[in-house]
């Protein structure tokens, strides 16, 4: 997983076509969708335990989005020579999936987090056999 990961943030410019960019977008999409909903649950569970207010879901998604743009896009802008009109897109369609996350939330951010959660490991599974 580390590999694919590692080749990820090495090749941010690698779509050779409309349809490998359109699938690259909507997993970014994705990557907004599942990082608030992680990042709302984890909070949640830390303010019950620490007995303090949690995130709402807006705060949520602006965490999540500003994070992604921050580390994985800056990286790959300092780094990996990646242009910055595709590191915009790319954090753009973070921000909408974290925006779709928060909008649906209502208070359910645990569920969505689980939600996500299992589906990651199952796609974690599915690229562990394919190697």
């Amino acid at each position: 997983m580390m590999d694919l990961i590692r080749e990820m943030m090495q090749t941010p410019d690698a779509q050779a076509d409309a349809y490998t960019w359109g699938a690259a977008l909507l997993g970014h999409f994705a990557i907004g969708v599942f990082l608030t909903a992680l990042i709302g649950g984890a909070f949640a569970t830390v303010a019950r335990w620490a007995d303090i207010p949690r995130l709402t879901a807006w705060q949520a998604a602006a965490v999540a989005s500003v994070a992604y743009a921050a580390l994985w896009e800056g990286a790959q802008l300092a780094f990996f020579g990646a242009g910055l009109a595709d590191c915009i897109v790319d954090a753009v369609a973070v921000l909408c999936g974290a925006v779709v996350a928060a909008g649906a939330w209502r208070n359910r951010g645990a569920a969505v987090a689980l939600a996500f959660a299992i589906l990651a490991a199952i796609g974690v599974a599915g690229v562990r056999r394919r190697k």
